[in-house]
């Protein structure tokens, strides 16, 4: 699911800080189920129930997504965060200027530098991509490949 798989599984509280990212970047736009379904399936199957409900984070007002970069141990870690709010944006189909804003925070705040926040970006449309060449319809694809652009 994730383009970047760290060595170190995250900590349940790398978890619900990088699923409380994820929501600021989701509700930047107004939030979407897909974009919900993704979030829940990341925290679901990180969390393996050492972490709160989903609906827990899920229900905390829009403005309790603070970054704390001390939450997490390692660059790796950092990075994976970034990495998932880019999916969290992309996941309704298009990424809007607010995810871009709130991406472009949440790296800042992680001590992201905006080239690597790039390299992130263009490695999550990869993956996407990745995903879907497989599909028997190559026009399909490529429209996604030039939306994604």
């Amino acid at each position: 699911m994730v383009p970047f798989i760290p060595k170190q599984p995250l900590s349940p509280r790398e978890i619900v800080a990088a699923t409380r990212a994820m929501l600021v970047v989701a509700r930047a736009d107004g939030i979407h189920e897909a974009e919900v379904e993704l979030i829940r399936r990341f925290y679901e199957g990180a969390g393996n129930g050492a972490v709160p409900e989903f609906e827990a984070l899920l229900g905390e007002p829009g403005d309790s997504g603070a970054i704390d970069a001390a939450v997490f141990e390692d660059v790796e870690h950092r990075e994976l965060v970034v990495a998932l709010c880019v999916m969290a944006g992309y996941a309704d189909g298009a990424m809007s200027e607010a995810e871009l804003a709130a991406i472009r925070s949440a790296a800042k705040a992680l001590g992201v530098a905006q080239t690597r926040l790039a390299e992130i970006i263009e490695g999550v449309k990869d993956h996407m991509v990745a995903q879907l060449a497989h599909l028997p319809e190559a026009a399909s694809v490529a429209k996604v490949v030039r939306e994604l652009g």
